[in-house]
Formats: C-alpha cells, sequence, structure tokens
C-alpha cells in the first residue's frame, strides 16, 4: 500500500507542476502505462502558448510531442492554423487517460473537437501513435 500511495504522490506532483507552472517547460519525459514508446514533451499551459502551439514550427522531433494542459476539464477544440506540420492529436482526461485520437490537416483552420471533457491534448507527429502502439484507454506517465 505504501508504495502504491508513493507512486499516485509523485504522479500527482507531476500533474501539479505540469498544471500550474508559468513557463513552458520542454523536455519533460512521459511514458505509457505498459508501452515502452517515451516522449519528450514541451508543455503549453498557459493561454498564449496554447494559442501559438506549434505553429510556424518546420520540425517536429521524432519522439517529442507538445502537451496542452487547461486548468479545468472541458470539451476542448484544435485546429492547424499556420502549422505546417502533420500531427495526431490525442485528448486526454484529468488523470491522462486517452479518451480520443485525431490526425490533423496542415494549415486547416477546421476546428477538432474533442467529444468529451478533457484536461489535456497531445499533439505529435502524425502516425507516432499508431507505429507505438498508443490507443484509446492508454494512460500516460509524467
Amino acid at each position: 500500500m505504501k508504495k502504491q500511495f508513493k507512486v499516485f504522490v509523485k504522479k500527482l506532483l507531476s500533474l501539479v507542476l505540469i498544471s500550474f507552472s508559468a513557463v513552458t517547460i520542454a523536455d519533460v519525459k512521459a511514458g505509457f502505462e505498459g508501452k515502452t514508446a517515451e516522449l519528450s514533451l514541451i508543455i503549453s499551459n498557459t493561454d498564449t502558448s496554447r494559442q501559438k502551439g506549434l505553429m510556424h514550427q518546420s520540425v517536429l522531433g521524432k519522439n517529442t510531442g507538445m502537451l496542452f494542459v487547461w486548468p479545468f476539464s472541458k470539451k476542448q477544440c484544435m485546429w492547424m492554423k499556420n502549422t505546417s506540420l502533420s500531427l495526431s492529436v490525442a485528448y486526454l482526461s484529468q488523470d491522462g487517460k486517452i479518451l480520443e485520437i485525431y490526425d490533423m490537416v496542415p494549415f486547416s483552420e477546421q476546428s477538432i473537437c474533442s467529444t468529451q471533457k478533457v484536461r489535456m491534448a497531445l499533439e505529435v507527429n502524425q502516425g507516432w501513435f499508431k507505429k507505438n502502439k498508443i490507443l484509446i484507454g492508454d494512460k500516460i506517465n509524467f
């Protein structure tokens, strides 16, 4: 029981740090329960950083993603305005469970909205989830 509590506290503190940090954090490492895939994350947790996202970026590292974190859970939308990269987005619950995954179209201004209340969105290079067998229901660990 003590080990489970320590793991819970570690995860909770990581999520609190990511959620309330005033700056964008780069190179936060994340994995997925039961999977070998790992990502370096760029954290986007302010209105300004979430609005900018990956706009005007010409490359996103092979195992790099941008994690968008909102202060509370609700239905969220993403778009690809001024974004030339082919990306996939996963919408995640407050506890890091993947609820939905969508492929995005470069430069599209069409909103891709979650159908459920979400707390986070994870953008990665298109095909990364499939290549790494990351599926709806999988859970991210920070």
